[in-house]
């Protein structure tokens, strides 16, 4: 239980106030075991719960008198306001990475340029992270292309840094912020990770996975034609 995660902690007191059992709740859920629920309650250590865990819960807890509200915000979703996590939008603040005067995407010197108002259904279906953890930014250069284009705007979620399992990154290069694909390597001690762009004309190099300043990974793109 100490090793749970204070979501998982306010999820069994949210069972028990809907005066449930374990073993009730997995059975509504359709679980054979109620080991299967009991983990989110007990070693589940992510910050937020996943959503779509919380929506199951949802109608099965109103009977106890648990509001939807409540276990949305487990997951990051503040569905009684209409602030960040609000409703059915999120509010996401861009960035201009272009102007950036810090060393980073969250607390640093970059001016803010828009406040984007997206459906909560398309961001939800790829990341957890509360809107105050996502930034949109503008890929600058053409190190990323074919697949990411200068001018192009991305969805960065500061709050996955770990380049595991790898993917594309924004990262602090000393000078601003670029987007690379970047790839853990594995046994290396201490941590190593291996940036690509995937334009041939650059070519990869390796840094300590401290030395990357990795500051959040690119899951969304919006491209206009």
């Amino acid at each position: 239980m100490a090793d749970a995660s204070p979501a998982a902690r306010k999820l069994k007191l949210l069972r028990q106030r809907a005066g449930l059992s374990i073993r009730e709740v997995a059975h509504a859920l359709g679980m054979e075991h109620g080991s299967s629920y009991q983990h989110y309650e007990d070693r589940f250590r992510k910050a937020h719960l996943p959503l779509d865990l919380m929506r199951k819960l949802a109608p099965i807890f109103a009977k106890g008198g648990v509001e939807a509200s409540e276990l949305l915000a487990l997951a990051g979703i503040d569905g009684r306001s209409g602030g960040g996590d609000g409703g059915n939008m999120l509010r996401i603040e861009e960035l201009d990475v272009r102007a950036s005067a810090g060393a980073g995407l969250v607390g640093g010197e970059e001016r803010i340029v828009a406040q984007w108002q997206v459906p909560t259904e398309i961001v939800r279906g790829y990341s957890t992270a509360p809107a105050s953890e996502l930034r949109i930014i503008t890929v600058i250069g053409d190190s990323m292309e074919p697949a990411l284009l200068p001018g192009q705007r991305v969805l960065v979620d500061t709050g996955d840094r770990l380049p595991s399992p790898p993917g594309i990154f924004v990262v602090w290069d000393g000078l601003g912020l670029v987007v690379k694909r970047i790839q853990a390597l594995p046994h290396s001690e201490p941590p190593r990770v291996k940036i690509t762009s995937d334009n041939a004309k650059y070519d990869p190099y390796e840094r300590t996975l401290e030395e990357a300043y990795i500051q959040g990974r690119v899951i969304g793109q919006w491209r206009w034609l």
